[in-house]
């Protein structure tokens, strides 16, 4: 199926978005995602236009925002399913042109479900950036059930002059019912290219049954923890970021990276302090 044509509107160019079901109701090869997300965006004159967008389940995509006015463009991903269900393949894929800049958001936390007989949900994620371009990724919190299994792997590619800014909450689970850290496995890699030079490497394994998240060394007392991953050029110290006293932090730097994480007592204090260290200055805005 191919992405509808673009249309203006309200002074905006967008993509339609629109689901498809496969033809055969049988089963679907492992090599077809079960779900897939693609989103591009590219520069007109002063401002960013979503120019491609496709979406099968469960993802939904809201129309694009220019409430910074700054020439940037805003998307929400709402989840029309329940969560990541075992089995699941899943393929996002979001792109900038040069001199673009988009921010891609999710509405809310990602619930990975139980998974008995030991199947995974996968996720492939693809966030490319061309010449002078900015992408800001910020997926919802991960919400991983009893017995829930995750893999997956994020790749980054910049061209020289671009920025991606990512974040990622992981929490332990469902905390009100119960369930701290029972999770079986989840497996989170990120590899970051700048100018086709690997840069950053990013393999996070968690597995409580074996290495207890509640450990010295680990999460310790906090519930929540996030991290921030910049990539790219424009990378500035904060001015004055205005961060929750509950939230602890910390950073590393090398040549084209800074690397953040974050820990704390909710998802919205840790989400908080994500969005206050890209708004002062974190991440320069071009």
């Amino acid at each position: 199926m191919r992405p509808a044509a673009a249309k203006l509107t309200r002074s905006r160019m967008i993509a339609e978005t629109r689901s498809s079901v496969p033809d055969d109701a049988g089963a679907v090869p492992d090599t077809v995602p079960t779900g897939e997300l693609r989103v591009r965006a590219e520069r007109f004159g002063s401002r960013t236009a979503v120019v491609d967008a496709y979406r099968t389940a469960p993802f939904h995509l809201g129309l694009p925002s220019d409430r910074a006015a700054d020439g940037s463009a805003e998307l929400i991903v709402q989840g029309v399913g329940p969560g990541y269900l075992p089995g699941d393949r899943l393929a996002i894929a979001i792109s900038v042109g040069s001199g673009a800049s988009l921010v891609v958001r999710g509405q809310g936390a990602t619930k990975v479900y139980p998974s008995p007989r030991g199947i995974p949900a996968t996720v492939e994620v693809s966030l490319s950036v061309a010449e002078d371009a900015r992408l800001v990724y910020l997926p919802g919190a991960l919400i991983p059930f009893r017995e829930a299994i995750l893999e997956q792997s994020t790749a980054i590619s910049v061209a020289p002059g671009g920025m991606v800014a990512l974040g990622e909450i992981l929490t332990p689970g469902r905390v009100a019912m119960g369930e701290v850290d029972l999770f079986t496995r989840l497996h989170l890699d990120v590899e970051a290219r700048l100018a086709g030079r690997l840069c950053l490497i990013e393999r996070a394994r968690f597995e409580p049954a074996r290495r207890p998240l509640t450990s010295p060394a680990r999460h310790g007392p906090h519930p929540v923890a996030g991290t921030l991953m910049l990539i790219g050029h424009g990378r500035t110290p904060p001015s004055s970021p205005a961060i929750p006293d509950c939230v602890t932090w910390a950073t590393a730097e090398g040549d084209d990276y800074t690397l953040i994480r974050l820990l704390g007592p909710t998802t919205q204090a840790v989400s908080r302090a994500m969005r206050d260290l890209i708004d002062c200055g974190w991440y320069a805005h071009r």
